[in-house]
């Protein structure tokens, strides 16, 4: 009898441990996964530089941007860029999103570029996105420009850093 409850209890036992080691695996993937999507959402202050898509050097003097990384995926943009007014090009609508590994993501951004009120282009913005510490990042980026009918205007290329906005 002695020897039954014995090994009856070691089952229990081992059955317990098991599932208390499955809910800390389930859990801990869970909180990696929010902190992953944390390290990047939110409002960042963005220095960005055009740079030249062949030797990478700079093509004019930096600007900024502001970005924000909402939860579920979606990004919105603005540019202080001295090449558009601001009544010229609209912000930036995109999503966002962790498929590049914990630190690492991509975003894509359109924006409408108006003259008018007639639109002339189209500029999408494709990011590759690296969390540097919970308050910076850096980016490469490659800017594309299509006209209203579609034919392709420019193609540029740039680099950022970005600040986390508290």
């Amino acid at each position: 009898m002695k020897s039954f409850i014995c090994k009856t209890l070691s089952r229990v036992m081992a059955v317990a441990v098991c599932g208390l080691a499955l809910v800390a695996t389930a859990s801990a993937q869970i909180e990696d996964w929010d902190f992953g999507a944390r390290k990047l959402e939110g409002s960042w202050k963005v220095q960005v530089t055009l740079k030249n898509c062949g030797t990478g050097a700079p093509v004019a003097p930096a600007f900024d941007s502001l970005l924000t990384f909402a939860r579920g995926g979606t990004v919105t943009e603005s540019t202080a860029s001295p090449a558009f007014f601001p009544a010229v090009r609209g912000p930036g609508h995109g999503v966002w999103s962790n498929s590049y590994g914990h630190h690492a993501f991509k975003a894509v951004t359109v924006a409408y570029i108006t003259l008018n009120g007639a639109l002339q282009r189209t500029q999408t913005i494709r990011q590759t996105i690296v969390v540097n510490n919970p308050d910076s990042f850096t980016s490469t980026a490659t800017v594309n420009f299509v006209f209203a009918d579609g034919s392709p205007a420019i193609n540029a290329c740039a680099t950022a850093t970005g600040q986390r906005i508290e």
